[in-house]
């Protein structure tokens, strides 16, 4: 759920502007809390999934951790942005079409292998064209096969099928359902209505508006029997290879010697499992004592630290670390919204929010030690 639901919240009990109610500022206040809660566990999901996905050889095991990282990372993106955290950058910005619609189907596929629905993908001859903003239409596809598997008898067929017109990439997702009443149809996006048993009528008027603030648009092509949804997307420029692909930043970390400072015993683990799968040696101190006697036995390539460990005496344990590793890379992983506290910024070379991703972790850490190297 977006800002655009709070303010329907908001319009369901007017009020002058000079007297907001104090029941819509306790939903809004209620709402944040709970996206803020379900970021906080979509970023434990996260990164578990990216320790099992690391872990795992190619086949269908690996295929079916990457699908459900893939959704994990669109859910938590999108409570971050509800409560206007800043969204982790990483990931594929840019995908093929036929990858794209393949990742939407084998997302839905457990629903649809429930209600014996059968899902078959028909592919034009631009389905290689490179799609941007793939988590928004990843989003905007998978609405809207959940909602022809839910609407298709058993044993029917719901296909979605790929084509390209005027340099735009067409999906249309086609159910076996009765239909649509015109009444129904003439207000689809506007109103939040649903005619799904359950259903709450927000999914399709903003996966609509949703669509217009990437460049696409979605429409209901046919009305039914059978009814077909067509979501246009803009298809990215084309980008030039010519040059040696970088490193990826997971690879800067094979044997680099990490120091974690966190006294949360979940994130501790599940950071100290990510790095080790690729490649790194992480030595993980959950108070100011630990600390002190592993920094004096140990030369570190970088440490992510979490203040509350040596929250008394901060300063003088950064130093203790930097006087027994000069070059050591430091990153603060730290859920204040101002960063790194007042005299302390030159301590650290980059920082983290929490809730994060382990993308966000890998990612700042591999450009740092590249950095520090001269790469």
């Amino acid at each position: 759920m977006e800002r655009s639901d709070v303010r329907f919240l908001e319009a369901e009990s007017p009020q002058p502007e000079s007297a907001p109610s104090p029941v819509v500022g306790r939903v809004e206040a209620d709402l944040a809390g709970a996206l803020h809660e379900v970021s906080n566990a979509l970023t434990v999901v996260l990164g578990w999934l990216d320790v099992a996905h690391a872990k795992l050889s190619p086949g269908e095991e690996k295929d079916a951790v990457e699908v459900a990282r893939t959704h994990a990372r669109l859910g938590h993106r999108v409570a971050r942005e509800a409560i206007g955290a800043e969204v982790f950058p990483g990931g594929t910005s840019e995908r093929a079409a036929k990858s794209l619609a393949q990742c939407a189907l084998v997302g839905v596929a457990p629903q649809a292998e429930r209600r014996g629905i059968k899902t078959t993908l028909v592919v034009g001859s631009q389905a290689s064209a490179l799609i941007p903003h793939v988590g928004a239409a990843l989003q905007i596809l998978t609405n809207l096969l959940l909602n022809a598997i839910d609407f298709s008898p058993e044993g029917s067929v719901v296909t979605l099928d790929i084509q390209e017109e005027l340099g735009d990439a067409i999906f249309s997702v086609t159910d076996s359902g009765p239909g649509i009443d015109t009444p129904d149809a003439d207000n689809l996006f506007l109103e939040p209505r649903s005619t799904r048993k359950g259903g709450a009528g927000i999914g399709l008027r903003h996966s609509e508006a949703l669509a217009r603030t990437k460049g696409g648009a979605l429409r209901l092509a046919y009305a039914g029997p059978g009814a077909r949804f067509e979501l246009r997307w803009p298809i990215a420029e084309a980008r030039s290879q010519v040059g040696a692909p970088k490193r990826a930043p997971s690879a800067r970390l094979k044997g680099s010697r990490i120091l974690v400072v966190e006294d949360d015993a979940a994130v501790r683990s599940l950071i100290e499992l990510a790095l080790e799968a690729r490649g790194a040696t992480a030595v993980v101190v959950a108070n100011a004592e630990d600390f002190d006697r592993v920094v004096s036995r140990a030369l570190f390539d970088a440490a992510l630290v979490d203040l509350s460990p040596i929250k008394e005496r901060v300063a003088a344990s950064l130093n203790a670390l930097r006087r027994t590793s000069p070059e050591v890379v430091t990153v603060l992983i730290s859920g204040a919204a101002s960063g790194p506290p007042n005299g302390l910024e030159h301590h650290f070379d980059a920082w983290v929010r929490k809730p994060f991703e382990m993308g966000e972790i890998i990612d700042t850490l591999g450009a740092k030690l590249a950095l520090r190297a001269g790469v």
